[in-house]
């Protein structure tokens, strides 16, 4: 049966601050506060359960960063497992086998749902980016949904939404958003990943306060628009 698609609606923003790991835990209470400064409210967090395989920056159910995280009351989403291949590259899918695959996602949504007390709503990749593999093994365990680029895979029915565009953020790593202007103008939809440490450079929001005060784009959650999909 043919995937059903659906373009997400213009002048919106399925936000999300992602690489949430207690390595950057001041720098996400930082940005969490900037973006409360801009009245900005509907995001998701994007946490990765084992960044960089290190024991340190594993989320634990009884650490002061994570009581943090839940009194957010944000949408939790899994953003990888370690984020990091053993190798260091940043798609720490690619040289898996499915069912390695399989197991690490579902390792991660242990660790999540032991420190949330639930499991995370659905997968976001490293990059944005990952191999076909990756969405099979996210359904498999039984979340909600997949991003992989600008599409946004609802793996209860088989229906994808795309954007427009993605700005993921890296940080203090400048933002190229040539590619992306005629689309912001034009009102097109947007993904945008917020890194905890663009709070440093102010850049990205910036942007956001354009989208929000001067073109009227509205944010959100990705499990709030895929609910209003029903």
């Amino acid at each position: 049966m043919q995937k059903r698609a659906e373009t997400v609606e213009d002048m919106t923003v399925l936000l999300s601050i992602h690489d949430i790991s207690p390595i950057y835990e001041d720098d996400i209470v930082a940005t969490y506060d900037r973006l409360s400064d801009l009245s900005i409210s509907k995001l998701t967090i994007l946490v990765t359960p084992f960044y960089g395989f290190k024991k340190s920056n594993m989320i634990s159910e009884d650490s002061i960063f994570t009581k943090f995280l839940k009194s957010l009351d944000l949408e939790i989403a899994m953003h990888g497992y370690s984020h990091f291949s053993k190798s260091g590259s940043l798609f720490e899918f690619d040289g898996l086998m499915q069912p390695k695959v399989t197991t690490r996602l579902k390792d991660g949504v242990s660790i999540l749902k032991k420190a949330f007390g639930m499991k995370p709503t659905g997968f976001v990749p490293p990059s944005w980016e990952s191999p076909s593999k990756v969405v099979r093994a996210v359904k498999e365990i039984g979340l909600g949904y997949c991003v992989n680029g600008n599409s946004i895979h609802r793996l209860s029915d088989g229906m994808i939404f795309s954007t427009a565009e993605k700005i993921i953020s890296e940080g203090k790593r400048a933002l190229n958003l040539e590619p992306s202007l005629i689309e912001i103008e034009l009102g097109g939809s947007l993904q945008i990943g917020i890194h905890p440490l663009d709070y440093c450079t102010n850049e990205i929001f910036v942007i956001l306060e354009d989208l929000k005060d001067r073109l009227g784009y509205k944010f959100q959650a990705y499990s709030d628009f895929l609910s209003s999909k029903a």
